[in-house]
């Protein structure tokens, strides 16, 4: 299997039980989100290397190489040869992996990982219990035999069924509890576990399926890590809370180890596993610290984003920049401002200097930010939208925006002063026609002025229209959770004003993958996240264009 380019943290390691490779697997599991295991083991049938990619409570993926013969098994064939191994010698080289190696090492080794059964720690390593694995048939046999004959009812077995969790009724959520070094009563878990599931219930969308406590019992202390798994119907917002509320919760309740079992409760790990996505308390404060500073040198460009996808970011501003200034256009300043934290939506200003018009350069940099957050947005398996882009133009005759004022200045002056002169002609005009006896001058100038008003208006209204059906279609296609199939735009000019009437339709799709979660939105919210962005372009092209922009009649179909 592959893995992020990184040395192992402990090395040549010689584990000579389940329980020393537990303990190797607990210790990196202690510093990181995962970890990943090379074991070279041996048996009789031969030699092997195994590779294995584990999360906090399970083996994501396995490999193993028979070096005898150079197959390579995968997947449950690569489990069976780990567990016939365990409780043999092996030499164990561990690399500890955070959230995001972790979820690129799995990426990166999708194959193995459909085909690896998820199988939890807990019975993986159950093996210690059970005796060693791969014993003669004459040998269990004989210990069978020598139980039987003993007559003190203190056989093996029955210290190997003692950690089991009673089984739930049916419907209800699996409670499991692991203790090493000492007991606790099971009640006091079980009253524990209720209490996280009362609150569990009192938030909106949230069903917890199993809870699972690792506990290390001291001198008149237990040391615990919780897992909790569950599921939600609501949306990103819904899910964030129930997050935060039930990480809260684990701390709220656990006093009541204390109260039941006279144990002071040590909480070392929380860990709310929802719709597959893993979240722990530290995560969620930096994933809400949003880092703010230059990409290049220079300090031509820069990001303001949160910490944990800076590096993505920055590498996507600088790609941007470099392709926007291939097309002739050269970038003084940019700032990217990436908002929101499980989707992501882009606002970029820019100064640019260039001899081209505003709206084609406005046109190719929509064009090189959208293509680029779509790579982006596949990479990051997160959904990045375009929110708005501000466009500075400069000339390329001037070196900056303030030595252009003048020029600007001076037009405007000139355009004063021939409409100045302009005023006086009809003036003069005026007063001849009057002393000829012709009074209907006033009509005639008013007729023409408002005939080229309305001629000026048209020659604005037909681009900005087809802006606007080009830049519809293609913020349409970036709406999640549906596909876009179709869009009709008409419109009519009233006055000073153009209605639109908009008609478009969608196919609904369920919104999943590696990373992802099903998606509960309803149609109405996606009904209202288009309308949203429709007003929003409409608002753009009506800014840009001076025109005013009014939608008459929106239909949004989803089937």
């Amino acid at each position: 299997m592959q893995l992020p380019d990184k040395g192992p943290s402990m090395e040549n390691v010689v584990a000579t039980s389940a329980g020393d490779l537990g303990a190797l697997v607990q210790k990196a599991l202690s510093q990181g989100n995962g970890a990943f295991l090379k074991i070279f083991a041996r048996s009789a049938e031969g030699k092997y290397y195994i590779t294995v990619l584990l999360d906090r409570s399970k083996v994501l993926a396995a490999e193993c190489l028979v070096i005898d013969t150079k197959q390579n098994l995968s997947g449950e064939e690569a489990i069976r040869v780990l567990k016939s191994s365990i409780g043999k010698p092996m030499v164990v080289d561990v690399y500890i992996l955070d959230e995001l190696e972790l979820k690129l090492s799995v990426a990166d080794n999708i194959d193995a990982y459909t085909q690896t059964p998820k199988v939890p720690l807990g019975e993986l390593f159950k093996v210690l219990s059970e005796g060693p694995p791969g014993e003669p048939a004459e040998r269990k046999a004989a210990m069978a035999a020598t139980s039987q004959a003993t007559p003190e009812p203190q056989p093996p077995v029955v210290e190997a069924e003692k950690p089991r969790p009673a089984p739930t009724p049916a419907g209800k959520p699996e409670v499991v509890v692991n203790l090493t070094g000492g007991s606790i009563p099971e009640k006091a878990f079980q009253v524990y576990a209720e209490d996280l599931l009362k609150e569990a219930k009192r938030i909106k969308g949230l069903t917890i399926n199993r809870i699972e406590f690792d506990a290390s019992v001291g001198e008149g202390v237990v040391y615990l890590n919780v897992h909790i798994y569950g599921n939600s119907t609501g949306d990103s917002r819904d899910i964030e809370v129930a997050e935060k509320r039930m990480l809260h919760a684990v701390s709220k309740y656990a006093p009541v180890l204390l109260r039941e079992a006279e144990i002071k409760p040590i909480i070392r790990d929380v860990c709310i596993i929802i719709d597959g996505q893993e979240l722990k308390p530290q995560e969620i404060v930096d994933r809400d610290k949003k880092k703010t500073g230059n990409v290049t040198k220079d300090g031509r460009i820069s990001l303001s984003v949160l910490e944990d996808v800076w590096p993505y970011f920055s590498a996507y501003a600088r790609t941007v920049v470099t392709e926007i200034e291939s097309a002739g256009i050269k970038i003084d300043k940019a700032h990217f401002d990436i908002r929101g934290r499980k989707e992501f939506e882009i606002n970029l200003s820019l100064v640019v200097e260039t001899g081209m018009s505003k709206d084609a350069v406005q046109r190719v940099v929509k064009d090189v930010v959208s293509r680029h957050a779509r790579e982006l947005g596949r990479t990051l398996k997160r959904y990045i939208t375009v929110h708005n882009i501000e466009v500075e133009t400069v000339s390329k005759a001037s070196p900056s925006g303030s030595a252009a004022a003048p020029v600007a200045v001076e037009t405007s002056g000139k355009a004063a002063e021939i409409i100045a002169k302009k005023k006086l002609l009809e003036k003069e005009v005026e007063q001849l026609l009057k002393q000829a006896g012709i009074d209907e001058l006033s009509v005639l100038t008013e007729e023409k002025k408002k005939e080229s008003e309305e001629t000026m208006l048209k020659s604005r209204i037909e681009p900005a229209v087809e802006t606007l059906k080009n830049r519809v279609h293609a913020e349409l296609k970036l709406v999640p959770r549906v596909t876009f199939k179709w869009l009709k735009l008409n419109h009519e000019i009233k006055g000073s004003t153009v209605y639109v009437d908009i008609e478009a339709s969608f196919l609904r799709e369920n919104v999943g993958g590696l990373f992802g979660s099903f998606s509960g939105v309803s149609d109405e919210k996606i009904k209202q996240d288009i309308a949203a962005t429709i007003q929003r372009v409409i608002k753009d092209v009506s800014r840009e264009y001076g025109i005013s922009m009014k939608v008459r009649r929106l239909n949004v179909i989803i089937r």
